[in-house]
């Protein structure tokens, strides 16, 4: 499970979390909330690219 996409993405949720938090604590609610978006659309795109990961298949290389 070390090197696998769920442990990576559970990473990247644990480091927006205290990403968001630091934010929150040292600027306040007016930066968390422009913070907040950019979490959100990283997040968006996070998603989009696990659903092509699941629905597409790989492809295949030259040599099969």
């Amino acid at each position: 499970m070390r090197k696998s996409y769920k442990t990576y993405s559970i990473g990247l949720f644990i480091a927006w979390g205290i990403a968001l938090a630091l934010i929150w604590c040292l600027k306040g609610g007016t930066a968390l909330e422009s913070a907040s978006k950019v979490c959100m659309g990283f997040f968006l795109g996070w998603i989009s690219t696990t659903i092509a990961r699941n629905v597409y298949p790989k492809e295949r290389g030259l040599l099969g």
